[in-house]
């Protein structure tokens, strides 16, 4: 990397140590951004729950999760409570440098917080990997409950959902692996400062990363729906949907809120990761 580049020499990268009282110091912006940090982590159980009753619902194959030949329905059940299990987690190490103060966009970093943010880093790495192994669990899942010769072959990667998911997790296993390699030690990578241009893509990948799973969840979420049914009856023109709410299938309600926590979650969550001036 050449000298002319200004901000990525090692002096001009590092950010400035500051006093306690300084790096307290937040803009407007910067509050409402860990107050978000905040809803998006409170929602991520919500999440939990609801994806919860979802698979315990009687249309979602009886009702429950199993790993037995033959109860395929209710193996594949393991695979949106995994998956949000995922997500959720995979939340809170997005969110992690946010909530603990150790962001680098911040004004400056104490001593003590550059310490801080070590922990964190390596948080923040441990959880994207135990993400990843649930992951390829609930991926597993899948495969299992469609080519199940009890219960019937089902084809693979035949929906937007399935083939936008494999491009997801490809490209959350090249995060991983870059992350793994230039910021975990393995290389001597073990500071931004040395590799400052890679630490914004990887945050920016990183985010955005958050932003596709979101879409991928919610597009596994609409292709489930069409399984279970989720529409009613009507013999006249439905001019006011609000009014026959109470003939939507209950675990489609149930999958609906799931639907919309999750979106509201990633909305969040975008916005605490963005970067703003300091008002």
């Amino acid at each position: 990397m050449s000298p002319e580049d200004g901000e990525y020499d090692d002096q001009a990268a590092q950010p400035p140590i500051a006093s306690d009282e300084s790096s307290k110091s937040s803009g407007f912006l910067q509050n409402l951004q860990s107050v978000s940090a905040t809803i998006s982590l409170l929602l991520s159980p919500v999440a939990i729950i609801l994806v919860s009753l979802w698979v315990s619902n009687e249309s979602m194959g009886g009702g429950g999760v199993s790993w037995s030949e033959g109860d395929a329905k209710r193996v594949f059940n393991w695979h949106p409570v995994l998956m949000i299990v995922a997500y959720s987690i995979m939340n809170f190490a997005a969110l992690i440098f946010r909530v603990s103060g150790t962001s680098t966009s911040a004004r400056g970093i104490s001593e003590a917080g550059a310490k801080k943010r070590g922990i964190m880093k390596a948080i923040h790495g441990y959880v994207w990997v135990a993400c990843f192994l649930i992951g390829m669990v609930a991926m597993l899942a899948v495969v299992k409950s469609h080519n199940d010769a009890v219960s019937g072959y089902i084809a693979n990667l035949y929906s937007l959902h399935s083939w936008v998911g494999v491009l997801v997790i490809s490209l959350y296993i090249l995060q991983l692996t870059v992350g793994i390699l230039a910021f975990g030690g393995l290389t001597g990578g073990t500071s931004r400062f040395a590799v400052p241009s890679l630490m914004e893509i990887h945050k920016y990948t990183g985010a955005l990363l958050h932003l596709l799973i979101t879409a991928t969840i919610m597009l596994g979420i609409q292709e489930k729906e069409g399984f279970v049914q989720c529409w009613y009856e009507v013999t006249e023109k439905d001019l006011i949907p609000f009014m026959n709410y109470a003939k939507i299938p209950s675990a489609c309600k149930i999958s609906h809120g799931l639907g919309l926590v999750v979106l509201l979650m990633g909305v969040f969550t975008s916005f605490a990761l963005a970067r703003f001036p300091v008002l």
